[in-house]
């Protein structure tokens, strides 16, 4: 199943989990909402005859995965999804004025982000990707779980009383990727991998993690508003970003205020991911 597909409705564990912990308040949100809470037309492609001019006039679903399917590449699909939620997350918590994000990320999941976005090009991003801290959104984003590892995790919710088993949600493995595979995506083989060596060694995945919380956030001016168009975080100050042209842009050029798609900027991971061979 490709990446654009892969929307699944987690009815049963939903339910549990109000059932278990009914004293919390619950939303859920598709990841097709992301259109309702943010304007995505400066990185909107047209990828099929469908969508036409007017991309409001099919419904969100359909739009979404138009929008996916027109991407290049497996790990661009996947790329997306992740950016798209995040957006959708960081939109929803503005809207609502939370102080603060709280992911359940483990140690694993951290260090397979880590391996994968540097590989996507995003390595200067990390500290905003990886890391407990204030957010380039406005709000506070925190990983408690960041020093555990997934294998201790699943382990504990075996040993509660009552037990947490039924409520976790697990990707099944299927069969090995190859990495010649052209459906086979960047994050597949980074888990694969770090599943791997999760089970023998795992100090190394939590020299991953602690490597890069060492990471320091790139150098921005705020007062530039030099924001990558499609993931949105800030590009580093004095850096070059890229048009969707693929052409190169002069940091001392100044930004217009009202920027067409072909002017939009991106970082060097996004446009790797948008641009079409």
């Amino acid at each position: 199943m490709s990446a654009a597909l892969q929307f699944i409705e987690y009815t049963q564990p939903w339910r549990s989990l109000k059932e278990r912990f009914p004293s919390y308040s619950y939303t859920v949100a598709q990841l097709e909402d992301v259109f309702d809470l943010e304007s995505l037309d400066s990185v909107e492609t047209t990828p099929s005859p469908e969508l036409g001019a007017d991309h409001t006039a099919i419904s969100k679903q359909n739009r979404l995965e138009a929008f996916l399917a027109g991407l290049p590449s497996a790990t661009s699909r996947a790329d997306m999804i992740e950016i798209l939620r995040s957006r959708l997350v960081k939109a929803f918590a503005g809207g609502k004025n939370c102080d603060s994000i709280v992911y359940g990320d483990s140690t694993t999941r951290l260090a397979e982000r880590t391996m994968t976005e540097t590989a996507k090009g995003r390595g200067g991003a990390l500290p905003w990707l990886t890391a407990d801290g204030q957010s380039p959104h406005g709000v506070k984003v925190v990983y408690p779980m960041r020093d555990l590892l997934r294998k201790e995790i699943t382990a504990y919710t075996a040993m509660t009383n009552p037990p947490l088993t039924h409520l976790v949600v697990e990707t099944k493995p299927g069969t090995t990727a190859s990495a010649s595979s052209k459906d086979t995506t960047i994050e597949e083989l980074m888990g694969q991998y770090f599943a791997s060596v999760e089970q023998n060694y795992p100090s190394i995945v939590a020299n991953v993690v602690r490597t890069s919380s060492r990471l320091a956030a790139p150098s921005t001016d705020p007062a530039e508003g030099r924001l990558c168009q499609v993931c949105r975080l800030p590009l580093a100050k004095g850096s070059e970003g890229l048009r969707w042209s693929g052409e190169q842009e002069d940091p001392d050029m100044p930004i217009p205020e009202d920027r067409s798609r072909d002017g939009a900027l991106s970082c060097y991971g996004c446009a790797r991911s948008m641009l079409t061979p």
